[in-house]
């Protein structure tokens, strides 16, 4: 990853020379140009929104394709996007959508309702398996297609009475919809070209390219050169582009955060993806007006293949997650950018707080990998411990829980970084044995994460199956009222405890830096943003 790092650095090093004749620096040409250069880690799989399962990939889509609902920079307020105005039944179980007549696709092409008709259909298609898929599953039909057991998209409460209309029927009540609606999964996109390309029943694919791409967002795709830089420019045919404050939006998958920092302070990026561990303290202590800092709704954890010898055994599992010392960890590695987990879902998450479930409690870890066979770690195997980075933080992290498991229990666990896309795959395939994992929350609501314990749950990449959880999860959907609600989602956080498919580490307090002269940025839990409302100026 070091090599891909030097690569966009590279780039971006040519680019302040040779491309202003007054040798400006790549963020003072783009105060000049409305360029805006943004640290986006690591290098996207493909650009198809509806098998997106990556917050850095999902904020391009964002820039290319636009849903029925938008949501705003605060993360809170949905604003209007392809479908200009939407009423609720007084049941909350019918969401009626009227598309505006000017939205257009980048090609000219009208954007019509049957094209959302089809973009459900694609995203919830059997043959994508889309990991993401669970967030639909609120939509009368949805979970019996995308599982195969209905063959008829007709039976999914999605329908277009006209050209200029959707209409969705839900389960059960869920304020929360019309969030989940701005997920990039509920993009439409353009059925000719998916057609051209023989796209519509496999993931990405030479649709997403440049040159092939057609859009509705408010930017288009201009060019790609993997690893080094993915560019992309307004959209004159969006329907607000007079309101699109950016010309351009350039995007560097830099996974060496210590070199994302050092492009920024040279003026190569507006914007970071993140700020390294041992830097935060020095622009905290100045003050610096560059560093933003927010608890966002992520959590970091460890996700074990319980289906797969030692970690088919739950007192294993949890002999890990009792050998994190999360406080210290927070102390010594995190300064400041997280707070220790106690819980899979951040406390306060929908407006639930409850007590601590994990704990850190290294005598009973010991003593749960005595029981399970492997006394002081006597006699268990050598196993790697995925990462899904080689950054230097990420290196960090692994190497802390690896000495905290080594004293502790006395485990050999040897690190095993990857990139970014190849990690991806193996949480697909399920081949590893433990991996750093983490979920940035699309909603605020406990049942955005506890969806992952659920038997089958395509974001199940513990391969984890528990009866009495899957009744939990299905009571935090359909509970009656809201203390049976909550009890359901406590018992969820206690069977994740007590089973541990997954052993949360931290909650993340998001740190990167922002150039003062980019205009309209708003940190929000969601770490949504919102391209249409950013503009550049330098700073007097």
């Amino acid at each position: 990853m070091r090599a891909q790092a030097a690569l966009t650095l590279l780039a971006l090093g040519t680019l302040a020379i040779t491309g202003c004749t007054r040798r400006e620096t790549a963020v003072e040409a783009g105060y000049r140009t409305a360029t805006l250069h943004v640290g986006n880690s690591a290098e996207p799989p493909d650009l198809d929104p509806h098998t997106n399962n990556a917050a850095n990939t999902g904020w391009i889509c964002d820039a290319l394709f636009e849903r029925l609902v938008r949501l705003a920079n605060d993360g809170i307020t949905i604003q209007p996007g392809v479908a200009e105005r939407w009423e609720i039944s007084p049941d909350g179980l019918t969401y009626t959508f009227h598309l505006r007549a000017g939205a257009q696709w980048s090609n000219g092409d009208a954007v019509t309702a049957d094209d959302f008709l089809a973009a459900f259909r694609r995203f919830l298609e059997p043959k994508l398996a889309c990991e993401a898929v669970n967030i639909a599953y609120p939509i009368v039909g949805a979970r019996d297609y995308a599982e195969g057991r209905s063959k008829h998209f007709s039976a999914v409460g999605v329908r277009a009475p006209d050209n200029r209309t959707i209409v969705i029927r839900l389960l059960f009540r869920a304020p929360y919809f019309l969030t989940i609606l701005t997920e990039s999964h509920f993009s439409p996109v353009h059925q000719p070209t998916l057609d051209r390309f023989n796209g519509r029943d496999q993931r990405g694919g030479k649709w997403t390219q440049p040159g092939n791409l057609v859009s509705n967002g408010p930017f288009v795709l201009q060019s790609w050169q993997p690893n080094t830089v993915l560019v992309v420019r307004k959209n004159p045919r969006y329907w607000n582009a007079s309101h699109v404050g950016l010309q351009e939006i350039r995007f560097y998958p830099i996974d060496d955060v210590g070199a994302e920092e050092h492009a920024f302070r040279t003026g190569q990026l507006h914007v970071t993806y993140t700020l390294p561990f041992n830097k935060l303290a020095a622009y905290a202590q100045r003050h610096a007006p560059e560093l933003v800092t927010a608890p966002v709704l992520r959590t970091e954890f460890v996700t074990f293949s319980t289906q797969r010898p030692p970690f088919n055994d739950a007192r294993v599992r949890r002999a890990f997650s009792l050998a994190i010392d999360r406080e210290r960890l927070a102390a010594t590695v995190l300064k400041g950018r997280g707070d220790p987990a106690y819980s899979y879902v951040r406390p306060g998450v929908g407006g639930y707080t409850f007590p601590p479930f994990s704990r850190y409690d290294p005598a009973e870890a010991k003593n749960l990998l005595r029981e399970a066979g492997f006394p002081d770690g006597s006699g268990f195997p050598s196993i790697e411990y995925t990462l899904g980075s080689r950054s230097e933080d990420v290196l960090i992290l692994g190497q802390a829980l690896q000495q905290m498991w080594q004293q502790t229990l006395g485990v050999k666990v040897t690190l095993a970084p990857t990139e970014f896309k190849v990690w991806l795959d193996l949480l697909r395939a399920k081949s590893f044995a433990i991996t750093a994992d983490t979920w940035n929350m699309g909603f605020n609501d406990p049942a955005d994460m506890l969806a992952m314990g659920v038997t089958g749950d395509p974001n199940n990449d513990a391969g984890w199956s528990d009866p009495r959880y899957d009744v939990a999860f299905a009571a935090v959907q359909h509970a009656p009222d809201e203390p049976a609600r909550r009890a359901a989602i406590a018992t969820c956080e206690q069977l994740i405890a007590d089973e541990a498919p997954y052993a949360p580490v931290f909650f993340t307090i998001r740190a990167h830096l922002v150039a003062p002269g980019v205009v309209g940025w708003q940190e929000n839990a969601l770490q949504n943003i919102d391209w249409t409302a950013l503009s550049l100026a330098a700073p007097k």
